[in-house]
């Protein structure tokens, strides 16, 4: 498995590698399984890198249950891993409610029935957005015992506050998963998740819809040169300049790395091309300099690809339009826009 790809290439350079291995080694082609693999094509990831091939080393087969692994040992993020955290304590708690109700009036059997199958839900694993949807229905089942059952009053009020809790700090872990914790733009998973909603309600309203792909020039050589710390403060800066220009209903988010995305709604094509003009230009004039010495850095600048939504077009075919566009400006000398529509 040396066939890796390194950093530097786009998305769909990746997609196209991570697939592919994908087959060969009979993984199935989950969301999940998908990210594991992308991630060690991507390269970046030095510790799956290094477990991926020992695995494969040893002949191992990657079963859903070692793709599992893999992805909570070296991807899960700890916001994910809290929302675990909450559901096990959301779970534990139905299961202390149940043993208070035992033997009590035919409604609290009924509402033991009902915690059961929050339980049999829970168990399956649900996002946070699911994890919300039961903690609201259990503090209203809750809530009407309390009013109903003065027997059960005072431990059922104790856990309506409990519930109460745990909404509010799932609440800030699903807030803090959607961001990326560098620039505050929303991250790669918001991305995913607001172009799909952009891209049905284009195809319901039959309006525009755009897409940009953004890439900081030479950031290996600002790293080598100056140092990572430098680095986040060129990606902190670039983030500032696109929300600056991006106005209305447009969303940028970092894709990754150096790379962001800008998805464009209600925005016909052509006032997307000057967008992005206008912000490779806002860019490449703009001074940079060092919070710590006030020294000017050398001139960043980004290259940016553009593409437009065609009606029932596959997501990932689009992106990839767009990332083809963005590589096709870095081929073609860097600090510049490239129209995906004429590749």
């Amino acid at each position: 498995m040396d066939a890796r790809l390194k950093n530097q290439k786009p998305a769909s350079e990746l997609l196209r590698l991570a697939l592919p291995m994908m087959m060969q080694n009979g993984v199935a082609p989950t969301p999940r399984n998908y990210t594991v693999w992308y991630e060690y094509v991507a390269g970046n990831n030095k510790a799956l890198v290094g477990a991926v091939d020992a695995l494969a080393k040893e002949h191992g087969i990657f079963s859903d249950e070692v793709n599992a692994e893999l992805y909570r040992n070296y991807i899960a993020c700890d916001q994910e891993k809290e929302i675990e955290r909450l559901r096990a304590e959301l779970q534990e708690m139905i299961q202390e409610s149940e043993e208070h109700i035992v033997g009590a009036t035919d409604e609290a059997t009924r509402y033991r029935s009902r915690l059961e199958g929050h339980a049999a839900h829970l168990s399956r694993g649900l996002d946070s957005e699911k994890l919300l949807k039961v903690i609201d229905a259990l503090s209203n089942e809750t809530q009407e015992m309390v009013d109903n059952n003065s027997a059960l009053q005072v431990k059922l009020t104790n856990m309506t506050q409990e519930l109460g809790n745990l909404r509010q700090q799932l609440e800030m872990v699903q807030s803090e998963l959607m961001i990326d914790g560098l620039t505050g733009l929303i991250n790669r998973k918001s991305f995913d998740s607001i172009l799909h909603e952009a891209a049905r309600e284009c195809q319901k309203t039959l309006n525009n819809l755009c897409l940009m792909m953004i890439d900081v020039d030479h950031f290996k050589r600002i790293n080598d040169n100056y140092g990572h710390v430098v680095g986040d403060e060129v990606l902190r800066f670039i983030a500032v300049k696109m929300k600056e220009i991006i106005k209305g209903r447009d969303i940028v988010s970092r894709y990754g790395g150096e790379e962001f995305a800008i998805i464009l709604p209600d925005t016909p094509f052509s006032g997307a091309l000057h967008i992005a003009e206008e912000l490779r230009k806002t860019i490449s004039a703009s001074k940079l300099k060092r919070k710590s010495s006030q020294q000017t850095l050398d001139s960043v600048t980004v290259s940016i690809g553009v593409a437009w939504y065609r009606i029932n077009e596959p997501l990932d075919e689009f992106v990839h339009r767009a990332d083809k566009a963005l590589y096709h400006a870095k081929r073609s000398g860097r600090n510049r826009v490239v129209d995906g529509e004429k590749l």
